[in-house]
């Protein structure tokens, strides 16, 4: 018998130490992915304009490289994103045109370069548009420069998500810079994780999205007493106290880990988001929050349990949700269909996938941001500079999505055959950049 026993523990501590590996595997790989998928023209551009405001207030050499490109740097600066917010000058396809050769001279500097070792964005708009006594004042400097420009990369990601074109791409960009690791425990590094979950989620990095938000419901279920106002102000719960707040933000948490571990291969990870699910629903009702979120995973487990009146009762509830396209109500209806003459031990119904619920959960999710007025967020807890924040990030917007227009290597070429109506010599020199 004792041998027996160790036998099975053998074996069952191998097989946790090969999940271990495996899981450990999986997560650098997905931070490879991350990488790959920060490698982007929308990408660069965007990172191009926040080095031009950075670089505009450092006073110190850093690199020779740096001080051979710092006259460019700030004369596109002055040019395209520029201190006069309030009469921004008008920039003509030549001059986008004129900007991308100065980039394309000066490219691999901005790919290699750190834009975390220019001062803070607050450090730039205190000189820029400060007091006398904020334009005096020392740059930030250690661990408080750290834990500000976590901040303000967490901030941008929420704020430029839902952005047309290149949203999602630079809120990765801006997310992918933050760093939870360096931040004290608090409301903002709870968050900040979750908001990474979510995006890293979205972009199908299931195993950093797993880690970071495993590590935020340890974070949650060690700290039920920690205050929550801006939890409570983003998702709009000024009807809950804080304990309910914690309940409503720790179930979230649950849900978004649930699908990243439906989205694994093993069936364990499977088992593990069911886990997940029953806990979102505990929290959800304790705190009654009943909505399209709630129902689709109420649909899945039905639908898992073979409970199909109920899959039915609550996929017809589903069906009349503002969120969902005309498309996804034909997929209900056909999931309907499918439910009434399902046979027991039957797979789950395909139109009622997996997939079909993240594209719900996302769906619901940016429901969520897109209600939130970002500006007035801010400006309610006292961030400094807000409204000049929000202008040069719409500065520094039309200036990427211009260059990615007129200059980029893709649409060089149709930025010619305009330019070629205009005059001769301005189609000869974007006829350079295409050839």
């Amino acid at each position: 018998m004792k041998k027996l026993v160790f036998v099975l523990l053998f074996v069952l501590s191998f097989a946790c130490s090969k999940e271990h590996k495996t899981k450990v595997e999986l997560l650098e790989k997905d931070k490879r992915e991350l990488v790959e998928n920060l490698d982007s023209y929308k990408v660069t551009s965007y990172k191009f304009g926040k080095i031009l405001i950075r670089a505009s207030a450092e006073k110190d050499t850093i690199s020779s490289e740096f001080q051979h490109f710092k006259s460019d740097l700030d004369r596109i600066f002055n040019k395209a994103v520029k201190y006069d917010l309030e009469n921004p000058e008008s920039l003509s396809v030549l001059d986008y045109v004129s900007i991308y050769r100065d980039y394309k001279k000066m490219e691999d500097f901005i790919m290699e370069t750190d834009e975390d070792i220019f001062p803070t964005l607050l450090d730039v708009f205190n000189v820029t548009y400060g007091d006398s006594i904020s334009k005096q004042r020392a740059y930030l400097k250690g661990e408080e420069k750290v834990y500000l420009q976590n901040i303000e990369h967490a901030v941008l990601s929420a704020i430029v998500i839902l952005s047309k074109d290149m949203g999602k791409e630079v809120s990765l960009y801006e997310c992918s810079k933050t760093n939870p690791s360096l931040l004290p425990d608090s409301e903002i590094k709870t968050l900040l994780r979750y908001f990474r979950g979510f995006l890293f989620y979205e972009k199908e990095l299931y195993y950093l999205s797993e880690y970071e938000i495993t590590s935020n419901i340890d974070w949650l279920n060690n700290n039920k007493g920690v205050d929550l106002p801006y939890t409570r102000a983003m998702f709009q719960w000024g009807n809950l106290n804080n304990e309910q707040t914690h309940i409503g933000i720790h179930s979230l948490n649950h849900l978004f880990r649930g699908f990243d571990r439906l989205m694994m291969e093993s069936e364990m990870d499977e088992k593990r988001a069911l886990e997940d699910f029953e806990v979102f629903l505990k929290d959800a009702k304790e705190i009654g929050l009943n909505n399209e979120i709630v129902w689709s995973v109420e649909i899945y487990l039905y639908l898992k349990n073979e409970e199909n009146e109920k899959a039915i009762a609550a996929l017809t509830h589903l069906k009349t949700s503002s969120l969902l396209s005309s498309e996804d109500k034909e997929r209900i209806d056909e999931s309907i269909e499918y439910v009434k003459g399902r046979k027991p031990g039957k797979v789950l119904n395909g139109f009622y996938d997996k997939y079909f619920l993240s594209k719900i959960a996302t769906k619901y999710m940016f429901s969520i941001l897109s209600n939130i007025n970002w500006k007035k967020l801010m400006k309610k807890q006292h961030v400094p500079h807000t409204e000049e924040i929000f202008k040069t990030m719409d500065a520094l917007k039309k200036f990427t999505e211009n260059l990615i227009k007129y200059a980029s290597t893709e649409n060089l070429k149709d930025t010619g055959g305009e330019l070629k109506n205009k005059g001769k010599s301005l189609w000869n020199k974007a006829k350079e950049f295409a050839e």
